[in-house]
């Protein structure tokens, strides 16, 4: 072999590695986002709705990922205490090993408004310990703020002008709405 055709066999070999690790990374990356892509996605967030002068504070805990999850352990940190509603220590005790399909979601109220059933733990964080299609133990960790959730809203009282019929049809409504949640 001359000096040629060694420094071609080496170039060759060279860009034959290069390749082979060019195409293995990129096999890595794309497996690691279809695996993003497909994964729970495991949100909670605090929901209230307002019927006539009382609103209803629910915790709701919904996957918006592509894949179902095992909810394997709720907690809140302080432990919630709204008077007349009692909890262990979180709204979800009895919600371990529970599946959660996409796009499916729990909700458990935890305040009424102007009761002795209000929220006296206003400020808590809820941490979400669940299994992903692989059995890969995921936690997700949220900090929620009732007060917060308080001043955000747009309080929309019922309509004062208007003769007694409309009234009940405003409060037969409102109150039809809580009860589908």
């Amino acid at each position: 072999m001359n000096r040629t055709e060694i420094i071609s066999s080496i170039i060759q070999t060279v860009t034959s590695i290069v390749a082979v690790v060019i195409a293995i990374t990129s096999l890595v990356w794309t497996t690691k986002s279809q695996r993003d892509a497909n994964k729970p996605y495991i949100v909670a967030y605090l929901k209230q709705v307002l019927s006539s002068s009382t609103s209803i504070t629910y915790l709701v805990i919904k996957n918006y990922g592509k894949t179902g999850a095992i909810v394997t352990n709720v907690t809140a940190v302080p432990a919630l205490d709204s008077g007349n509603l009692k909890f262990e220590n979180n709204p979800f005790s009895n919600f371990k090993s529970q599946i959660i399909a996409p796009n499916q979601s729990y909700a458990a109220g935890i305040s009424i408004g102007r009761s002795s059933s209000e929220l006296k733990t206003t400020k808590f964080v809820l941490t979400i310990c669940y299994l992903d299609q692989q059995s890969k133990k995921q936690t997700e960790t949220f900090s929620l703020d009732k007060d917060a959730l308080d001043t955000v809203q747009h309080f929309n009282s019922s309509p004062t002008k208007g003769d007694d019929i409309s009234r009940a049809i405003y409060k037969t409504s409102s109150e039809d709405l809580v009860s589908r949640l």
